[in-house]
């Protein structure tokens, strides 16, 4: 095959299979202007195509539980205090004024000032779309009961029933078109709480507060045990006592914490409790040998180390 220096128009005509060739040329061009493509947007490769947005549950705070005193939450007749009258519409003014107006405004827009930082808006009382239990009396006396925890209503059962009807019949002034409850529905609620009854509301203290304390009576306990296993460990043996329990003694940090069970009890209590498993409670197995004298010696020397913590 001889090669030309020019390609030969009038003969790749004649042999049009040639021009096949050309297609590697076009390949390469889209190649090149892909691969430009591509690297000149590569920053923009992982960017997400979906808005960001909050998770719902994410902007709830989590809310400890209030403290409260245990109380006598007196009994009441639901048809007398489930129908509306002056007296409890004026009760139930000031009791709003002091428990609901921070959140739901003074007026009951759902613009009382500490609501402004809550995730969920406060009930504007005014309007009657997305109430949760409903705006009938019964409804309404189910929220104050049990509250809405999700929404950041906390619940007001420590409040005396009869204050929560008057509440009730107060925040139902903000707007005409509240309906209203049958008989059977009222009577629903006397066999769900019992309001002729009453009931004791048992005290309750915050979450955070009750490890703080058990935080503290561990604290207390840790420094008891080190106290009572720094004294058996680093004393000298001298008295009859002193001796056995360096003898008897393997793990001092569980003696310390058996002395801390049986503090203020006599010594056959504590024979008692030490015969039933000596080695759990950090004793050699032999001293359920001792004799009478010996435990008393055992005892004594230990109930000393034992108050001088």
């Amino acid at each position: 095959m001889q090669l030309k220096d020019e390609i030969d128009f009038i003969e790749l005509l004649k042999n049009p299979i040639r021009l096949f060739g050309l297609t590697y040329i076009y390949f390469l061009t889209v190649a090149g202007f892909l691969g430009a493509y591509y690297l000149w947007n590569m920053n923009d490769v992982s960017k997400n195509g979906t808005a960001p947005f909050i998770i719902k549950d994410s902007t709830q705070f989590i809310q400890d539980i209030p403290m409260q005193r245990g109380a006598l939450i007196p009994p009441v007749n639901v048809v007398e205090v489930g129908t509306t009258s002056k007296a409890l519409v004026d009760k139930g003014a000031n009791l709003y004024k002091a428990n609901c107006a921070s959140c739901h405004g003074d007026n009951g827009m759902g613009d009382g000032p500490s609501g402004a930082s809550m995730a969920v808006k406060p009930r504007n009382f005014h309007s009657a779309e997305g109430w949760k239990n409903g705006r009938k009396i019964s409804n309404m006396y189910k929220t104050l009961q049990e509250g809405i925890v999700l929404n950041g209503m906390q619940s007001f059962n420590y409040l005396p029933a009869e204050d929560r009807f008057a509440i009730i019949h107060f925040v139902r002034t903000f707007a005409a078109d509240y309906p209203l409850d049958s008989l059977s529905e009222l009577m629903d609620l006397e066999k769900v709480y019992n309001l002729s009854k009453g009931s004791q509301l048992p005290p309750q203290i915050p979450v955070r507060l009750a490890m703080m304390k058990i935080e503290q009576e561990s604290l207390g306990d840790s420094v008891y045990v080190a106290g009572v296993n720094k004294s058996i460990t680093g004393s000298k043996q001298e008295t009859l006592g002193g001796m056995l329990a360096g003898r008897l003694c393997v793990n001092s940090t569980k003696i310390a914490a058996a002395l801390n069970s049986v503090n203020n009890k006599n010594v056959d209590e504590f024979i008692r409790i030490v015969s039933i498993d000596p080695v759990t409670l950090g004793f050699k197995s032999e001293v359920t040998r001792l004799s009478r004298e010996e435990w008393n010696a055992l005892f004594s020397y230990l109930s000393q180390i034992s108050k001088k913590i």
